[in-house]
């Protein structure tokens, strides 16, 4: 697609106008709906361009020029902005969930800028430190849309865009559209959104060819200090479904409520999973089960299928950037291949995103291929 050739700005209101309201849970504080569909205009291509952005809680903020300096609370939204800038030029403060994610994982090595930036500048319930944020003088500060979280930033006279906690990947494609936007790089948007259509379309066109019903799998947020397992209305909850699965958790016995949920062991030795997946908010690795007697009788356990998730340029479990990856990453642990083709997709989106090339020694951290060897099937993912 030649972005010269289209008006980017019928082309950037078309793309976030399709932002679904549904309620995501799984990467942060938990909004309501949006009350107007997200929408951009102006190309911020010069100095003198205005940015008009409408946010996921229907508020239009303006700049005059593209941003320079953006504070970040959300989790996913500090690597996101990463991503769509190529850069970490621009980005002032993180939450410190964010700025863990980093150096956990290969985010802090591609731009080592970001780990000497402020994380202390919100509660881990996403409160923000006011007065720290306003020292940092930014152009913008993106925060979820929950009132309580915005209006002591508004009433301390910053600029805000609100984020909704949505599940679907339509709302990546809203954040993606407006960081684009207040960059100055609309182009961006265009481009990420285009590949990760491609890599949605692809995902749903094996799963519609199967023809077999995949296992069901189960999804932890927290496994360390209590279960939290990925219930209805979460993008999680999504992904396994789009590969074919079924999750336990949202089907015929389901977990009350929303988002990320608690519950205790013998619920899911009731449930009996198939697979479990490990998520990159604690330490929890599959050994961890794997030598526990209390998890024998399970099915995952027995069959060696405890997977923890990939962490990249931002943990793969909670929708962001690198989602695609994780979909074609979950479909191969549903549906094992012989030789899953991952790792050079895995190279050609960290050149996409973050022009960085991937040595193979980082592309075995984003996968745990350590960690995950003695889980069935993990082979698939190793270098040739």
């Amino acid at each position: 697609m030649r972005v010269d050739d289209l008006n980017r700005r019928t082309v950037l209101q078309a793309l976030v106008a399709g932002g679904s309201a549904a309620l995501l849970t799984g990467c942060g504080a938990s909004g309501p709906p949006p009350t107007a569909s997200p929408a951009v205009s102006g190309t911020g291509s010069a100095a003198s361009d205005r940015i008009s952005i409408t946010d996921q809680r229907g508020k239009t903020v303006t700049f005059a020029q593209p941003v320079t300096r953006v504070v970040t609370i959300p989790m996913p939204s500090a690597s996101l902005l990463v991503a769509v800038d190529r850069s970490a030029e621009h980005l002032s403060a993180m939450h410190n969930a964010s700025w863990v994610a980093m150096r956990d994982g290969i985010m802090g090595t591609m731009f080592p800028r970001a780990l000497e930036l402020p994380h202390d500048i919100a509660t881990q319930d996403f409160t923000p430190n006011v007065e720290s944020v306003r020292a940092l003088n930014p152009d913008v500060v993106i925060q979820w849309s929950d009132a309580q979280l915005i209006e002591p930033l508004e009433n301390a006279g910053l600029t805000v865009i609100g984020l909704t906690n949505n599940g679907k990947q339509e709302d990546v494609d809203a954040w993606v559209t407006m960081f684009a936007a207040m960059l100055g790089k609309p182009e961006r948007a265009i481009e990420i959104k285009a590949r990760s259509d491609h890599e949605l379309d692809d995902i749903k066109s094996v799963a519609a060819g199967r023809g077999s019903a995949g296992p069901s799998i189960l999804y932890f947020n927290r496994f360390t200090g209590g279960l939290k397992a990925a219930a209805t209305n979460t993008y999680n909850d999504f992904y396994i479904k789009l590969v074919g699965g079924t999750n336990p958790a949202t089907g015929q016995d389901p977990l009350p409520g929303t988002g990320m949920v608690g519950l205790d062991v013998e619920q899911v030795l009731k449930w009996d999973p198939e697979v479990i997946l490990l998520g990159n908010f604690d330490q929890a690795m599959p050994q961890d089960i794997y030598s526990d007697p209390v998890w024998q009788r399970i099915a995952a356990v027995r069959e060696r299928r405890v997977y923890k998730v990939p962490l990249g340029g931002y943990r793969w479990d909670p929708p962001g950037q690198e989602s695609p990856l994780m979909w074609h990453w979950l479909s191969d642990i549903a549906f094992p291949q012989a030789r899953s083709g991952l790792r050079g997709k895995v190279r050609e989106y960290f050149r996409f995103l973050y022009d960085h090339e991937v040595t193979e020694d980082e592309l075995n951290r984003i996968l745990w291929t350590a960690a995950n060897a003695e889980s069935a099937n993990y082979q698939q993912f190793n270098a040739a």
